[in-house]
């Protein structure tokens, strides 16, 4: 259960929202804060600092930090109407997680709502001389931190929203993806090789009671749940795969029937939604990453660098891909689908074979990076799935470049120990 809490909320604290509103919080915290510590200071230091220095500080951060965090919101949203437009429209999934962006706006909005919270506490009275002392040191703390969020945002927005910085969040996201699915082969559950001869005659489906997409599987919870109601479950949904409503999510083995309760317990931890998710889908993020080489391929832009530069991503994050299953399941209750390498690389390399048409120069570097995966690759099984895919790959370039000797040039990239 702590797992699964976990999870959720490392995913809550990547959404903009749950950060923008922590920090109003902490700014409403920090003004009321002053009014605790204000008895341990001296006298002495009360006539020194005026109320009007504080006034001052509070008005400026007041009427700069409103209209900056509104600037630096339509900077955002152009940039993610930028990189949709451009590289592909799955780029918003990542770039709107951008921690840097949403660490700025909420330190933007919480120095807006801590000036506006101390003026209005002010003007009522009620601060007192030595009050207003640690309020105008707090206050030069957020004028601090107002600066280094502002020296951070222009560094960013350097590359916010370009092909190299959105191509780097999504590698980065496969990557983890990619890890996570390496680390935890079937999700820590048994491997659910052969559904007909695993899953008991007496299991009864779980039907998706909604359209969507498997987002993520939360195993812990899962496996609370069934020795909670003693009961087994066999995923015979893969993460990433569309469900219509009544489709069979999964298939539960227990000596009585389910309540109400456990079977929504059941449906919390399985969550569909009409978007597919990073976190447990590395063939999403590959498609995703192969969306921004096929468009730079596409007649109107005609960049194979683009394309070429996508390969050696690809080919780095998937050469550390994993498919086995686990000795020991951490989930002994669960049943789950081993990763299958065909969808990685059918996912990321064959739309971009398709898309090469006559270029030499993405034909071959297609043909060096999956090459270089066979030989990097940890599971053999992904090792067998680039070859596969180099073959396919070989086969649409004879069909796409008519002269021979470029047709040759590829060939030669895909065997071993040629350049």
């Amino acid at each position: 259960m702590l797992n699964s809490l976990l999870k959720r909320l490392r995913q809550l604290s990547r959404r903009i929202y749950v950060r923008v509103t922590l920090f109003a919080v902490l700014a409403v915290v920090a003004v009321l804060l002053s009014k605790l510590i204000a008895p341990l200071i001296p006298f002495d230091l009360k006539g020194r600092v005026g109320a009007e220095a504080v006034d001052t500080i509070l008005n400026i951060l007041a009427t700069s930090m409103l209209t900056v965090t509104t600037f630096s919101l339509t900077i955002m949203l152009n940039a993610l109407i930028s990189a949709a437009n451009l590289w592909t429209p799955r780029s918003h999934l990542i770039l709107r997680e951008d921690t840097v962006t949403q660490s700025v706006l909420a330190n933007f909005l919480g120095a807006y709502l801590f000036s506006l919270i101390g003026i209005i506490m002010r003007h009522a009275g009620l601060f007192d001389e030595r009050e207003i002392v640690v309020l105008f040191f707090m206050s030069l703390l957020v004028v601090g931190m107002v600066v280094v969020s502002l020296i951070r945002w222009i560094v960013h927005l350097e590359g916010l929203g370009s092909l190299t910085f959105t191509a780097a969040q999504i590698e980065t996201e496969v990557a983890r993806a990619v890890t996570r699915a390496a680390d935890l082969p079937c999700h820590g559950a048994h491997a659910l090789d052969d559904a007909q001869a695993q899953i008991p005659q007496s299991a009864w489906p779980l039907r998706a009671d909604r359209c969507g997409y498997l987002q993520q599987i939360f195993q812990a919870a899962l496996q609370d749940a069934a020795e909670a109601a003693d009961f087994r479950v066999y995923v015979v949904t893969e993460v990433g795969q569309y469900l219509l409503h009544g489709e069979p999510l999964v298939y539960v083995d227990c000596a009585e029937t389910l309540s109400e309760e456990a079977e929504q317990r059941l449906r919390k931890c399985l969550p569909l939604s009409e978007l597919r998710s990073f976190e447990e889908d590395p063939a999403f993020g590959a498609r995703v990453l192969a969306e921004v080489a096929v468009k730079a391929l596409s007649p109107g832009i005609n960049d194979p660098g683009t394309a070429i530069d996508i390969l050696n991503r690809m080919a780095r994050v998937l050469s550390s891909a994993g498919v086995g299953a686990m000795e020991e399941p951490q989930y002994p209750r669960i049943w789950a689908r081993r990763l299958d390498p065909e969808t990685l690389f059918e996912a990321g390399f064959d739309p971009i074979a398709r898309c090469a048409g006559e270029d030499l120069d993405v034909h071959r570097t297609l043909q060096v990076a999956l090459r270089q995966v066979c030989f990097a690759a940890r599971d053999p099984r992904v090792a067998e799935a680039a070859r596969a895919c180099a073959g396919r790959a070989l086969d649409r370039a004879a069909l796409d470049i008519r002269y021979p000797p470029d047709l040759e040039k590829v060939r030669a990239a895909s065997e071993p120990g040629r350049p």
